[in-house]
């Protein structure tokens, strides 16, 4: 583990042209839940009635607003005020260090961009991106927390549209190129907080043309072997040490 971080390290320090791939294991560090929160599944389903992925379908939200918007502040918004954490500001320090290219995730709380970062393609929308469908008004997560019952527009008192894909729902076609286009000339991919079989790795690794393919990941999972260099562990901590240059 030592040795592989360390030769890790030596790449991210002499490397250019990084592209990052940010799973779900990152945002579990800072203790939010996620759109679908699976991991918590069973005791959604007890206490709405209904699964995660029927709640977050585009469906259930024009005919259950009321739900969808409880389960949006519950679960979705299950924490405010949520700090960065080192990977999010290590990866903001490779922006800073002129060697990141992009990073790519479908997670919706922004935390990159609090952290520092710009270069953010965020397939699936963002929880600061509600929008009023009546006049185009943006709403932040704070709004929707603190909205009594569900949250309409304080200019045209029409209910607002999440700021995030639903399920059912196609992805932007542009960020889903721009972020193949990212991943195609990368030099360097690094991976963080996902396995290399999930939804967002097995799409978009079948664009990388290079040699430097990295995981960083909390436990191994079947199909970990296609990355040339990998190590598990407390994310954090990992990457405070490859970040360490």
């Amino acid at each position: 583990m030592v040795q592989n971080l360390e030769t890790i390290r030596n790449i991210i320090s002499n490397g250019g042209n990084i592209v990052v791939l940010s799973g779900e294991g990152v945002m579990r560090e800072t203790g939010l839940n996620g759109v679908h929160a699976e991991h918590i599944a069973y005791d959604i389903e007890q206490k709405y009635g209904y699964s995660n992925d029927e709640i977050t379908s585009s469906l259930f939200y024009s005919r259950r607003s009321d739900i969808f918007y409880k389960y949006y502040k519950e679960v979705i918004l299950n924490k405010e005020d949520v700090s960065p954490s080192p990977v999010h500001y290590g990866v903001a320090r490779l922006q800073q260090c002129s060697k990141l290219d992009a990073v790519i995730t479908r997670m919706v709380y922004c935390l990159y961009q609090k952290a520092g970062c710009d270069k953010v393609i965020e397939l699936h929308g963002s929880v600061e991106g509600n929008r009023c469908p009546a006049c185009g008004k943006i709403f932040g997560s704070k709004y929707i927390k603190h909205s009594e019952g569900i949250p309409k527009c304080d200019v045209c008192d029409v209910v607002l549209r999440p700021g995030f894909s639903l399920f059912g729902e196609m992805i932007d076609n542009g960020k889903i190129s721009q972020a193949s286009n990212a991943v195609e000339r990368a030099r360097i991919l690094l991976i963080i907080g996902d396995a290399i079989n999930s939804p967002l790795c097995r799409y978009m690794v079948k664009y990388y043309e290079g040699d430097k393919m990295i995981l960083l990941n909390t436990h191994e999972t079947p199909g970990d072997e296609v990355a040339n260099y990998r190590a598990y562990g407390n994310l954090s901590e990992m990457f405070s040490k490859i970040m360490d240059f």
